[in-house]
This record gives C-alpha cells, structure tokens and sequence, in this order.
C-alpha cells in the first residue's frame, strides 16, 4: 500500500523527485508545498497545495520530503516545521546500491538519486541529498543537510560536516575530512582537509573565499 507523500520545493530538482517517487510503489505523492510558488499551479501533473501552512490540514503525522538542493534553505526550512507535523521518510531510486546495508545508516528525510553506489560502513546524516550516480567508499561520514550534486565520487574515509555543499564531478580523495557549511566548486579534486565555512575549487582545490 502507497504512502502519502509530500515533496516541498516545486523546483528542478522537486521536479526529479517527483519522477524518483513515482518510479516507486512505496509511496503516492499528494503534490507540492512552495511558499515561493502560486498555490493551484500544475507542474509535472502535480499540483501546488501551497506553503508550509498547508501542513496543518493533513492528518498528523503527514509524510514529507524537502526537495531543496541548497543546504541552507534545507536547514532554515527543517528548523520552521514543528517536527509534530512531519515523518521524513528516506527516498531511495531502485537502481541505488547499497553493498552492506547492514552496515550503512541513512538518516531520515535523505535522497539517493539514481545511479547511487555506496559501498560499507558508512554514515549519512538527516536531510542529505545525494544527487546521480555518486559514489561513496568505506568508511565515510556525512552530515546532516549536506547536499552532493551529481557525479561527486567520495573515496574511502572520508569526513564531511554538516551543511556541505559539493559541487557536480568532485572527487574527494582518501581521508579527507571537510569541515561544517564549506562549498567544493565543481570538478574539484579534494586532496587535502578543507576547513569549516569556506570554499574551493580547482584541481587539486583551493580556498577561493572568504
């Protein structure tokens, strides 16, 4: 039996996640929350319900998952929604592997996009976004509201603090640690520990700001 789901964020990537989850029986998604978007519009055979208020006419808890690419909005949004209203269920493409479930913890709320390969003993927080066809190796942590856009590859032992944002075709090497709300410009190559709220990039990356 499908459950109820709703995606907040009628964006591209609200847009991915609502094909995500209609490639899966697990669960019937009910339309869009956007406090940025006309409430009625149809996007995608989707309907806009409205903003957060919303959440109120559902019966409690509703189902819902935070389609919100930017780690930020992810964490300011999560901190408005009274965890009372919400379940945040983990949205899984059936092409994902996971080759020892056993040993992978994947925090609530957390996408993992098509094409996914997450190998052993590894740790993904709340909220994460794992985009397409990443690759994590052993032994690696992710914090919560941290998003890896498409094609990042994470070598094994790998720290990544909370609020990261990692840009499109990274590669981040062997026991890299990446402090909290940092951003990897795309196509970087991460050879060395990068510290908390700054950014890189290039090959290998650099700090770039502040």
């Amino acid at each position: 039996m499908s459950v109820p789901l709703l995606i907040y964020g009628a964006g591209g990537l609200g847009r991915e996640i609502l094909s995500l989850v209609r490639s899966l029986d697990a669960f019937e998604p009910l339309g869009f929350l956007d406090d940025g978007v006309a409430k009625d519009k149809t996007i995608n055979g989707a309907r806009v319900l409205g903003g957060l208020e919303v959440l109120h006419v559902f019966e409690k808890p509703v189902n819902i998952v935070l389609a919100l690419g930017d780690p930020v909005a992810k964490s300011l949004l999560a901190a408005k929604i009274d965890p009372g209203l919400v379940y945040y269920p983990v949205i899984k493409h059936p092409s994902v592997i996971i080759q020892d479930e056993a040993s992978v913890s994947i925090g609530a709320g957390s996408i993992l996009c098509a094409g996914s390969i997450l190998t052993t003993d590894i740790r993904i927080g709340d909220h994460v976004l794992i985009n397409l066809k990443c690759t994590i190796g052993h032994d690696t942590s992710i914090g919560n509201f941290t998003s890896l856009m498409p094609g990042v590859n994470i070598a094994g032992e790998v720290s990544i603090g909370t609020g990261v944002l990692i840009g499109s075709g990274s590669n981040i090497l062997n026991r890299v640690s990446i402090g909290d709300n940092s951003k990897v410009g795309m196509g970087s190559v991460v050879i060395r520990d990068v510290v908390s709220d700054i950014t890189v990039a290039g090959v290998p990356a650099r700090r770039i700001s502040p």
